[in-house]
């Protein structure tokens, strides 16, 4: 039998005319679709209007030309929609009637057996015995948000039966508001359960927990982040939220997997669980910790670590050895060579900068250098002077010029390159094809300074190559150039390979490249990429060719490793990790765990969080509680990405924030500057740090001096004079070969209880005064480099006088 075709709904579109001169043209057109009137004006809006929300009545007000049909929503509001035809009005009015009728009619033929089902899980979602997660919330509304429509009319109650009018009842606000009913609902269960388990959060820390730590414990949505700022409790919250939950029946013991990112930090935490809850068999692990357990349990046996897991020299040797043994290979040679040529430095156009104090710190950061070992001011000019060393092309890097330019306020001019044997100079431009400067530079003064370069150039007759930095945009910077000089009569004499290695050697390049490479290995594995993987990254990286060039070096010496632990039958740490994922995800371990606790979350990797949504997804009803603190990320050398953090809900789904901003570490005036500081970062979450001691004098002191333990004395004098006896003192470094002579100093100062340590190892640690040394510049302090002076009329930053006003051209005084 054949299926009947479904008659057209109906459908209208006004006139040219009715457009133009019918009364009520608000609508052009309408269009009758299976649960909604659609009206669409002039400008192609669309007023959509749910069927179930029409009066079935369908009104006619007839024009001399043009009737209006008339529709009635079931607040009483009415619509017109003007311009029909008369000879169609009747047959619309009868057509849209018919259907609308109908659907009422469907509507309250299903409403019944579909309005108890709601009701029924509506009890269950809305017992307030548990806290409602936004999944199951969302679940329920997603299922009975049909209903919504029906319910609002005003003939609905008449229309159930009666028993079912309690229902209706109870679950119309639902429908009506649901986020907001299960938030107040929440609420509510929160602040029960808080009153309830009142003793066991006074009682479960030392301090009785903060209002704030206690919501975070009682809030169970399935991914939970605690924002919990230094000095607030997290330690605490985690005890308190392991804790609650078992008090509360929603876990048992062996149900709950609490991680630390340090084996210390689990240790502690594992002592404070069984001494405050008096519980044994909870789990508590570092994640290589547990990586190692499933990987024991999966494999039968307990792998071996190799030693250079735990031996970072012995690593970085091994990658020398190989780095050693490749460039015995023409085609890695080559490769390399290459690399420290043109890849030596990330690349970043000028115009790709808003401003000059970002062009700065890239530059400054990176302390771009030459084969030569001269420091240039961009990257350009760098692959500029190695493109005239690697060919036999003897320079000078910003020599004076040959005839002195300088006066009472200005410097002598110097050009960025000078060939001696050709009496040749050459200028590179940061303009691009249509003579337009950076953003952050000044263009007109700009333009100005190149014109007085040129026109001085041809006064006294001195050769002159302009390159551009739209030419390395282009990828012909060097090319270019190459064209200009020969041009010029300058001869190339390309420089051995041999002879360049031997150069990069006692610059010592070759020896940073290794340690570049170790570094590499170490946080490659520890994103838990594949090469294929790393090549496609370096595919979309906006410095793609340094990426790939990277890329294609490191891949031998991961190989050459991996093979070393496969021959050596161990694994290391990140393999701890990776294999665990791979156990995981493939279903050969199955997770015991429903709840999943994590402190200090900030320093997570991206393949720690991998394994955490592989145990996530074992289990439906599983719940994430993340502890940490985003200020505090300080382990980005290790593979910790902060975004993580940052954009928690982004990677994990449905996420309850909860931010714990009242410290008991320090006092509102430290506060203060440290939130100062942290804040100048915009990828930093901002937010407020409430201190429980509030003070009015400044805690905060600066000393200064070029010696250490001058400073460190002086400091020391000032703290004895005031401190209570035995008072704890942190001297605090960013590395250990800083350590003063403490005995020396506990003897010269017996009544304070002196501590040195390094930055890094200090995390989590109180005194009651800390003293900070080693703030001077260079590498071996914490990196505060003071910024050049620069031009502000190109992108240069060779140094101007002070004195100098910031629109006068730098082409007056280089």
């Amino acid at each position: 039998m054949q299926t009947p075709t479904p008659t057209p709904l109906p459908r209208y579109q006004l006139s040219p005319w009715a457009k133009w001169f019918a009364k009520d043209r608000r609508f052009h057109a309408f269009v009758l679709e299976p649960e909604t009137l659609v009206l669409i004006d002039e400008h192609q809006k669309q007023l959509n209007l749910q069927i179930l929300n029409l009066q079935p009545g369908i009104g006619i007000d007839p024009g001399w030309f043009w009737d209006t049909l008339l529709f009635t929503l079931n607040d009483g509001q009415a619509l017109r929609f003007g311009g029909v035809n008369k000879e169609q009005s009747a047959l619309l009015q009868v057509s849209i009637k018919r259907y609308v009728n109908q659907r009422i009619q469907r509507f309250y033929q299903q409403l019944v057996p579909a309005l108890i089902q709601a009701s029924q899980e509506a009890r269950l979602l809305l017992s307030n015995k548990k806290y409602i997660r936004r999944s199951i919330a969302e679940q329920w509304i997603g299922n009975h948000l049909w209903l919504a429509a029906g319910l609002k009319r005003t003939d609905c109650l008449q229309r159930l039966p009666a028993e079912l009018h309690q229902d209706y009842l109870a679950i119309r606000p639902l429908l009506d508001d649901a986020h907001q009913q299960v938030a107040n609902l929440n609420q509510t269960f929160i602040a029960r359960q808080a009153q309830h388990f009142k003793d066991f959060f006074d009682q479960v820390e030392t301090n009785p927990l903060t209002e704030a730590q206690r919501n975070a414990c009682i809030i169970d949505e399935q991914h939970n982040l605690v924002l919990a700022g230094a000095g607030t409790g997290k330690t605490s919250t985690m005890i308190g939220r392991a804790g609650y939950l078992i008090n509360a029946g929603l876990a048992k013991p062996e149900q709950i997997l609490m991680l630390a990112y340090a084996r210390k930090a689990a240790q502690e935490m594992e002592e404070r669980i069984q001494s405050k809850l008096g519980i044994q068999n909870l789990t508590v692990k570092t994640f290589h910790g547990l990586g190692l357990d499933i990987i024991s349990q999966v494999e039968g046996i307990r792998p071996a670590i190799d030693k250079m897991a735990e031996d970072d020299t012995l690593r970085a040797a091994f990658v020398d050895s190989q780095i050693q043994s490749l460039l015995e290979d023409e085609r890695y040679r080559s490769r390399l060579l290459t690399y420290f040529l043109r890849f030596a430095y990330p690349y970043k156009s000028q115009f790709n900068f808003k401003s000059l104090g970002a062009y700065n710190a890239y530059i400054l950061e990176n302390d771009i250098r030459t084969l030569q070992g001269e420091l240039v001011k961009s990257y350009e000019e760098c692959e500029i002077a190695n493109f005239l060393y690697r060919q036999g092309i003897a320079y000078q890097y910003e020599a004076n010029y040959q005839v002195n330019t300088s006066g009472p306020d200005y410097r002598v001019y110097q050009p960025d390159f000078f060939l001696p044997a050709y009496g040749i100079y050459i200028e590179h431009f940061a303009v691009n094809e249509l003579n337009q400067t950076p953003p952050f530079i000044n263009q007109e003064n700009y333009l100005a300074g190149m014109t007085w370069k040129r026109a001085l150039h041809e006064k006294y007759q001195t050769p002159l190559i302009e390159t551009y930095s739209y030419l390395k945009q282009q990828g012909r910077l060097t090319e270019v150039l190459s064209e200009k000089l020969q041009a010029a009569g300058v001869q190339f004499q390309p420089l051995p390979q041999n002879e360049l290695l031997s150069q990069l050697n006692q610059l010592g390049r070759v020896s940073e490249f290794s340690k570049l490479m170790a570094q590499i290995l170490s946080l490659f594995k520890a994103a838990y990429l594949s090469i294929k993987q790393l090549v496609e990254k370096a595919e979309k990286h906006e410095d793609q060719e340094r990426m790939r060039a990277a890329a294609h070096l490191f891949e031998p010496i991961y190989q050459a490793y991996q093979q070393q632990l496969r021959d050596n039958a161990t694994i290391d740490f990140d393999d701890m990790i990776g294999r665990a994922i791979e156990y995981v995800e493939s279903g050969r371990f199955k997770s015991p765990y429903q709840y999943v606790l994590v402190d200090e979350f900030q320093d997570i990797s991206a393949s720690r969080a991998r394994l955490l949504k592989a145990l996530m997804a074992q289990q439906p009803e599983a719940s994430l509680f993340s502890v940490g603190d985003d200020w505090q990320s300080i382990y980005r050398f290790t593979g910790s990405d902060v975004a993580l953090t940052k954009d928690f809900q982004t990677h994990f789904g449905d996420t309850a924030t909860s931010v714990l901003d009242q410290t008991f570490r320090f006092n509102n005036k430290i506060g203060e500057v440290a939130s100062r500081f942290v804040i100048q970062n915009p990828s930093q979450i901002d937010k407020q740090i409430r201190s429980l001691r509030l003070v009015e004098q400044a805690a905060v002191s600066l000393i200064k001096t070029d010696q250490d333990l001058t400073g460190i004395q002086a400091a020391l004098d000032a703290i004895a004079g005031k401190a209570k006896p035995s008072a704890s003192v942190l001297l605090l470094a960013r590395f250990n070969f800083k350590r003063p002579d403490v005995a020396a100093l506990k003897r010269r100062y017996p009544q304070l209880s002196l501590q040195f340590m390094t930055v890094h190892a200090s995390k989590g640690k109180e005194a009651d005064y800390v003293v900070v040394f080693g703030l001077e510049k260079g590498d071996t302090a914490f990196r505060r480099k003071e910024p050049l002076i620069p031009c502000w009329s190109c992108c240069c930053l060779k140094p101007r006088p002070l004195h100098t006003p910031k629109s006068v051209a730098c082409s007056t005084w280089h």
